[in-house]
């Protein structure tokens, strides 16, 4: 359990595509349907003909569908989703390698069984968990914990891709104590020549100093309406300046004000964070991750038959996804005890008590 890397991916939902609607489309529907059973309860109660003991196939059919738009309607309304599928309603709009699917977002905490052998020895998932939410940053530190919870042991390195990189994720790494190796979020805007880490900061002065060489003053502390409560230090550099450098346009473009830099609690981690990115180790440590978490969902979905949920609802896909990491898992520990016995004690020895 030295290392460990976290990944995501999207499984399809056991529900039709064309059964997503937003609320304009359910209201039409809803009109539809209570269109239909005014007729259908106009035919049933027509005529001389005795009443039925009980309704019309057709008429119930038509009863439970407008009870069910007006259940999603009410989730659309408090829960602030902008489209429900009717057969899944916890399924959710996520993008995929072949497009915008209806389905869930699949979480898996891999670990290498044996890391010291060059040919491996499998992995093993250690944490597994199916979210309705397309993003995956919310997911790391969850993860984390029920990897530490099942396996005992809290592994020092947790390789993760940009999807996870977040101030929030960083800071609990390190209130944890584990090295988190995750590539960048946003590549192009950190590779911009006038990107914030590139402006040198004066602790004497209390001021940064841009690629140009010019002064960026403390001008105060402010809110930001991202950061909420966190208090964000201002530095600004003249508008005059700016309005004169060969950079304007590029570096800034605000007509009535310099160049700002709103500098938060959490900078110094985030450039730390990119320091440390570009060091060999990080690299080297970074190159395991896809090794590591591709091949495993790569068997879950063509070996497994994972591509697509058979259950339906949030919980049900959740149990689904567990018993198809434990069942991963068994192939792993069989692959290890098949094996010749002086390779099974090796690998025992690697693997801690």
């Amino acid at each position: 359990m030295a290392v460990q890397a976290l990944d995501g991916t999207r499984i399809s939902a056991n529900a039709a595509g064309d059964r997503t609607h937003d609320t304009g489309e359910l209201r039409r529907l809803l009109n539809r349907v209570d269109a239909a059973i005014t007729q259908l309860e106009a035919q049933n109660e027509g005529g001389d003909d005795p009443l039925h003991p009980r309704l019309p196939k057709e008429l119930q059919k038509a009863q439970s569908l407008r009870q069910q738009i007006r259940e999603a309607m009410g989730r659309l309304e408090h829960q602030g989703l902008s489209k429900i599928n009717l057969t899944d309603s916890d399924a959710q709009l996520v993008k995929a390698r072949s497009g915008v699917i209806i389905g869930y977002n699949a979480q898996a905490m891999v670990s290498p069984v044996n890391p010291s052998t060059a040919e491996g020895s499998g992995m093993l998932i250690t944490a597994a968990d199916v979210v309705n939410s397309a993003a995956d940053s919310g997911q790391l530190v969850p993860m984390l914990e029920q990897a530490e919870e099942i396996t005992g042991t809290r592994s020092p390195v947790t390789l993760a891709d940009g999807g996870y990189h977040t101030a929030a994720n960083l800071m609990a790494g390190e209130d944890r104590g584990q090295t988190l190796v995750m590539a960048e979020r946003y590549q192009a805007e950190v590779r911009d020549p006038y990107f914030k880490d590139q402006f040198g900061y004066n602790t004497a002065a209390d001021c940064y100093i841009c690629p140009r060489g010019q002064r960026l003053a403390f001008r105060g502390i402010r809110k930001s309406p991202k950061s909420g409560s966190r208090s964000i230090r201002v530095y600004r550099a003249p508008r005059a300046a700016c309005r004169a450098c060969p950079a304007y346009g590029t570096c800034t473009k605000d007509k009535h004000c310099g160049r700002a830099l709103w500098i938060g609690p959490s900078d110094r981690l985030l450039r730390q964070h990119r320091q440390w990115m570009l060091t060999e180790e990080a690299k080297k440590l970074y190159a395991r991750r896809k090794v590591l978490c591709e091949p495993t969902f790569g068997i879950l979905k063509d070996q497994q038959g994972a591509r697509r949920f058979l259950l339906r609802g949030l919980a049900n896909v959740q149990a689904e996804f567990t018993l198809l990491a434990t069942a991963f898992n068994l192939r792993t520990l069989w692959r290890i005890l098949r094996s010749p016995r002086k390779r099974f004690q090796a690998t025992c020895a690697a693997v801690p008590a």
